[in-house]
Protein backbone atom coordinates (compact mmCIF):
# COMPACT_ATOMS: atom_id res chain seq x y z
CA UNK A 1 0.00 0.00 0.00
CA UNK A 2 2.86 2.76 0.82
CA UNK A 3 4.57 1.36 -2.62
CA UNK A 4 1.39 2.02 -4.16
CA UNK A 5 1.19 5.69 -2.65
CA UNK A 6 4.54 6.69 -3.07
CA UNK A 7 4.39 5.26 -7.04
CA UNK A 8 0.93 7.86 -7.12
CA UNK A 9 2.55 10.62 -5.39
CA UNK A 10 6.08 10.38 -7.73
CA UNK A 11 3.60 10.45 -11.27
CA UNK A 12 1.51 13.27 -9.65
CA UNK A 13 5.19 14.97 -9.19
CA UNK A 14 6.01 14.07 -12.40
CA UNK A 15 2.62 15.62 -13.73
CA UNK A 16 2.93 18.55 -11.77
CA UNK A 17 6.03 19.88 -13.23
CA UNK A 18 5.02 18.91 -16.54
CA UNK A 19 2.26 20.81 -15.80
CA UNK A 20 4.10 23.60 -14.25
CA UNK A 21 6.55 23.61 -16.90
CA UNK A 22 3.91 23.86 -20.01
CA UNK A 23 2.10 26.55 -18.04
CA UNK A 24 5.44 28.34 -17.81
CA UNK A 25 6.78 27.76 -21.50
CA UNK A 26 3.12 28.83 -22.42
CA UNK A 27 3.62 32.36 -20.26
CA UNK A 28 6.76 32.95 -21.90
CA UNK A 29 5.67 32.46 -25.42
CA UNK A 30 3.34 34.83 -24.59
CA UNK A 31 5.31 37.17 -23.16
CA UNK A 32 7.64 36.95 -25.96
CA UNK A 33 4.99 37.04 -28.90
CA UNK A 34 3.64 40.16 -27.03
CA UNK A 35 7.09 41.74 -26.99
CA UNK A 36 7.89 40.17 -30.61
CA UNK A 37 4.17 42.59 -31.61
CA UNK A 38 5.41 45.95 -29.73
CA UNK A 39 8.12 45.90 -31.40
CA UNK A 40 6.80 45.02 -34.70
CA UNK A 41 4.48 47.73 -34.08
CA UNK A 42 7.04 50.22 -32.81
CA UNK A 43 8.82 49.95 -35.95
CA UNK A 44 5.95 49.93 -38.09
CA UNK A 45 5.36 53.18 -36.38
CA UNK A 46 8.33 54.61 -37.03
CA UNK A 47 8.44 53.48 -40.35
CA UNK A 48 5.48 55.54 -40.89
CA UNK A 49 6.61 58.67 -39.15
CA UNK A 50 9.83 58.25 -41.18
CA UNK A 51 7.68 58.37 -44.79
CA UNK A 52 5.87 61.31 -43.23
CA UNK A 53 8.59 63.22 -42.31
CA UNK A 54 10.39 63.12 -45.56
CA UNK A 55 7.72 63.62 -47.68
CA UNK A 56 7.15 67.35 -48.50
CA UNK A 57 3.74 68.41 -45.82
CA UNK A 58 1.33 70.80 -47.52
CA UNK A 59 0.86 74.34 -46.67
CA UNK A 60 -1.34 74.88 -43.66
CA UNK A 61 -3.95 76.62 -45.83
CA UNK A 62 -2.77 74.57 -49.11
CA UNK A 63 -4.05 76.68 -52.60
CA UNK A 64 -5.95 74.17 -53.31
CA UNK A 65 -7.73 74.38 -50.22
CA UNK A 66 -8.14 78.46 -50.82
CA UNK A 67 -9.31 78.24 -54.74
CA UNK A 68 -11.06 75.16 -54.23
CA UNK A 69 -13.40 77.05 -51.80
CA UNK A 70 -13.70 80.60 -54.20
CA UNK A 71 -14.77 78.47 -56.69
CA UNK A 72 -17.70 76.59 -54.71
CA UNK A 73 -18.75 80.03 -53.32
CA UNK A 74 -18.22 82.44 -56.53
CA UNK A 75 -20.02 79.91 -58.92
CA UNK A 76 -23.39 79.45 -56.70
CA UNK A 77 -23.45 82.78 -55.29
CA UNK A 78 -23.38 83.95 -58.88
CA UNK A 79 -26.20 81.53 -59.81
CA UNK A 80 -28.26 82.57 -56.97
CA UNK A 81 -27.94 86.01 -58.74
CA UNK A 82 -28.89 85.02 -62.11
CA UNK A 83 -31.28 82.97 -60.56
CA UNK A 84 -33.12 86.00 -59.02
CA UNK A 85 -33.30 87.83 -62.38
CA UNK A 86 -34.68 85.47 -64.07
CA UNK A 87 -37.72 87.22 -65.93
CA UNK A 88 -41.31 85.27 -64.97
CA UNK A 89 -39.61 82.54 -62.50
CA UNK A 90 -36.82 79.95 -62.94
CA UNK A 91 -38.12 76.10 -62.66
CA UNK A 92 -34.84 73.82 -62.13
CA UNK A 93 -37.48 71.32 -62.80
CA UNK A 94 -37.90 72.22 -66.28
CA UNK A 95 -35.06 74.57 -67.00
CA UNK A 96 -31.46 73.96 -68.04
CA UNK A 97 -29.24 75.68 -65.83
CA UNK A 98 -27.61 77.07 -69.05
CA UNK A 99 -30.54 79.08 -69.67
CA UNK A 100 -29.32 81.09 -67.02
CA UNK A 101 -26.98 82.91 -69.29
CA UNK A 102 -29.66 83.02 -71.95
CA UNK A 103 -28.89 86.39 -73.20
CA UNK A 104 -32.50 86.91 -74.48
CA UNK A 105 -34.36 85.08 -72.00
CA UNK A 106 -32.27 86.82 -69.16
CA UNK A 107 -30.68 89.89 -70.19
CA UNK A 108 -30.23 91.06 -66.70
CA UNK A 109 -28.57 87.85 -64.96
CA UNK A 110 -26.96 86.02 -68.06
CA UNK A 111 -24.26 88.23 -67.13
CA UNK A 112 -23.72 86.90 -63.43
CA UNK A 113 -24.14 83.56 -64.93
CA UNK A 114 -21.71 83.42 -67.45
CA UNK A 115 -18.97 85.53 -65.47
CA UNK A 116 -19.73 82.97 -62.64
CA UNK A 117 -18.65 79.89 -65.11
CA UNK A 118 -15.66 82.17 -66.09
CA UNK A 119 -14.21 83.05 -62.78
CA UNK A 120 -14.77 79.91 -60.95
CA UNK A 121 -13.27 78.13 -64.01
CA UNK A 122 -10.41 79.89 -63.28
CA UNK A 123 -9.92 79.29 -59.84
CA UNK A 124 -10.12 75.10 -60.45
CA UNK A 125 -7.30 75.79 -62.49
CA UNK A 126 -5.37 76.57 -59.34
CA UNK A 127 -7.09 74.20 -57.75
CA UNK A 128 -6.33 71.36 -59.40
CA UNK A 129 -2.84 72.97 -59.86
CA UNK A 130 -2.47 72.85 -56.07
CA UNK A 131 -2.81 69.07 -56.20
CA UNK A 132 1.04 68.75 -56.35
CA UNK A 133 1.27 69.12 -52.89
CA UNK A 134 -0.43 65.62 -52.64
CA UNK A 135 2.40 63.72 -54.84
CA UNK A 136 2.82 61.83 -51.90
CA UNK A 137 2.26 57.63 -51.15
CA UNK A 138 3.97 56.31 -53.52
CA UNK A 139 3.48 56.53 -57.39
CA UNK A 140 0.35 54.90 -57.62
CA UNK A 141 -0.74 57.95 -56.00
CA UNK A 142 1.13 60.55 -57.91
CA UNK A 143 -0.24 59.12 -61.02
CA UNK A 144 -3.54 59.49 -60.24
CA UNK A 145 -2.95 62.53 -58.89
CA UNK A 146 -1.53 63.69 -62.07
CA UNK A 147 -4.30 61.78 -63.68
CA UNK A 148 -6.75 63.86 -61.44
CA UNK A 149 -5.33 67.11 -62.62
CA UNK A 150 -5.28 66.68 -66.36
CA UNK A 151 -8.39 66.07 -66.17
CA UNK A 152 -9.30 68.96 -63.78
CA UNK A 153 -7.64 71.00 -66.27
CA UNK A 154 -9.96 70.26 -69.02
CA UNK A 155 -13.26 71.17 -66.62
CA UNK A 156 -11.92 73.97 -65.43
CA UNK A 157 -11.37 75.27 -69.40
CA UNK A 158 -14.75 73.70 -70.56
CA UNK A 159 -16.11 75.56 -68.02
CA UNK A 160 -14.84 78.45 -68.50
CA UNK A 161 -15.82 78.13 -72.56
CA UNK A 162 -19.35 77.81 -71.35
CA UNK A 163 -19.11 81.20 -69.59
CA UNK A 164 -17.77 82.73 -72.93
CA UNK A 165 -19.96 80.80 -75.30
CA UNK A 166 -23.62 81.05 -73.55
CA UNK A 167 -26.47 79.24 -74.98
CA UNK A 168 -27.40 81.62 -77.27
CA UNK A 169 -24.30 80.13 -79.35
CA UNK A 170 -26.13 76.82 -79.12
CA UNK A 171 -23.17 74.90 -81.26
CA UNK A 172 -19.94 75.78 -79.13
CA UNK A 173 -22.16 76.19 -75.99
CA UNK A 174 -22.90 72.12 -76.10
CA UNK A 175 -19.61 71.12 -77.38
CA UNK A 176 -18.22 72.40 -74.08
CA UNK A 177 -21.29 71.20 -72.08
CA UNK A 178 -20.53 67.99 -73.29
CA UNK A 179 -17.10 68.08 -72.38
CA UNK A 180 -17.12 69.53 -68.96
CA UNK A 181 -20.05 66.99 -68.13
CA UNK A 182 -17.94 63.90 -69.69
CA UNK A 183 -14.72 64.57 -68.07
CA UNK A 184 -16.41 65.62 -64.78
CA UNK A 185 -16.51 61.78 -63.84
CA UNK A 186 -12.99 61.08 -64.18
CA UNK A 187 -12.29 64.15 -61.90
CA UNK A 188 -14.43 62.02 -59.48
CA UNK A 189 -13.10 59.07 -60.33
CA UNK A 190 -9.22 59.15 -60.33
CA UNK A 191 -9.07 61.07 -56.85
CA UNK A 192 -11.39 58.10 -55.44
CA UNK A 193 -9.40 55.47 -56.60
CA UNK A 194 -6.44 56.84 -54.94
CA UNK A 195 -8.09 57.77 -51.39
CA UNK A 196 -10.43 54.68 -51.63
CA UNK A 197 -6.69 53.17 -50.13
CA UNK A 198 -6.54 54.84 -47.18
CA UNK A 199 -9.17 53.77 -43.86
CA UNK A 200 -9.61 56.94 -42.97
CA UNK A 201 -10.26 58.36 -46.42
CA UNK A 202 -12.73 55.71 -47.91
CA UNK A 203 -15.86 57.16 -47.82
CA UNK A 204 -14.69 60.32 -49.13
CA UNK A 205 -13.73 58.09 -51.82
CA UNK A 206 -17.52 55.99 -51.71
CA UNK A 207 -18.75 59.26 -52.35
CA UNK A 208 -16.60 60.20 -55.31
CA UNK A 209 -17.46 56.94 -57.26
CA UNK A 210 -21.39 58.19 -56.79
CA UNK A 211 -20.92 61.34 -57.64
CA UNK A 212 -18.83 59.50 -61.14
CA UNK A 213 -21.57 57.15 -61.22
CA UNK A 214 -24.43 59.75 -61.43
CA UNK A 215 -22.55 61.68 -64.28
CA UNK A 216 -22.03 58.71 -66.08
CA UNK A 217 -25.64 58.40 -65.50
CA UNK A 218 -26.62 61.87 -66.29
CA UNK A 219 -24.37 62.07 -69.49
CA UNK A 220 -25.45 59.15 -71.49
CA UNK A 221 -29.04 57.82 -70.15
CA UNK A 222 -31.12 60.02 -68.64
CA UNK A 223 -30.79 64.01 -69.67
CA UNK A 224 -33.11 66.05 -68.28
CA UNK A 225 -32.89 69.52 -66.10
CA UNK A 226 -33.20 68.58 -63.06
CA UNK A 227 -30.52 65.83 -63.14
CA UNK A 228 -28.15 68.44 -64.62
CA UNK A 229 -28.72 70.55 -61.05
CA UNK A 230 -28.43 67.13 -59.30
CA UNK A 231 -24.99 66.60 -61.31
CA UNK A 232 -23.31 69.98 -60.90
CA UNK A 233 -24.00 70.06 -57.42
CA UNK A 234 -22.29 66.51 -56.58
CA UNK A 235 -19.33 67.35 -58.52
CA UNK A 236 -18.87 70.93 -56.26
CA UNK A 237 -20.08 68.91 -53.25
CA UNK A 238 -17.42 66.10 -53.99
CA UNK A 239 -14.54 69.20 -54.29
CA UNK A 240 -15.83 70.82 -50.80
CA UNK A 241 -15.44 66.97 -49.15
CA UNK A 242 -11.84 66.79 -50.84
CA UNK A 243 -10.86 70.09 -49.37
CA UNK A 244 -12.13 69.39 -46.20
CA UNK A 245 -10.01 66.00 -46.62
CA UNK A 246 -7.12 68.03 -47.67
CA UNK A 247 -7.59 69.94 -43.99
CA UNK A 248 -7.81 67.01 -41.71
CA UNK A 249 -4.49 65.18 -43.37
CA UNK A 250 -2.88 68.36 -43.54
CA UNK A 251 -3.64 68.73 -39.87
CA UNK A 252 -2.47 64.81 -39.13
CA UNK A 253 0.38 65.05 -40.65
CA UNK A 254 1.98 68.14 -38.84
CA UNK A 255 1.07 66.18 -35.78
CA UNK A 256 2.99 63.63 -36.64
CA UNK A 257 5.50 65.15 -37.49
CA UNK A 258 5.72 67.24 -34.61
CA UNK A 259 5.49 63.97 -32.98
CA UNK A 260 2.16 64.62 -31.25
CA UNK A 261 0.35 61.91 -32.38
CA UNK A 262 1.71 58.64 -33.79
CA UNK A 263 0.35 57.18 -37.73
Amino acid sequence: MKKTLEKIKTRLNIHYRDLKNGVNNGINGIKRDVRNGIERGANGIEGAKKIVKEQPIPKKHPISVVSGIAAIVIFWSFILFAFALYPGGFNPLENWMSDLGNLVKNPNGAYFFNLGCIISGICLFFFFIGLYEWYIGGIRNKILTILTQFAGFISALSLMMIGFSPINYFKSHMFWALIFFTVSSFVSFFPSVALYKFKFTRNTAKFGFLVCAFNVFFRFFVTIPIFEWIAIFLSFSFILVIIYSMQKRVKRFRAVRNGNIVV
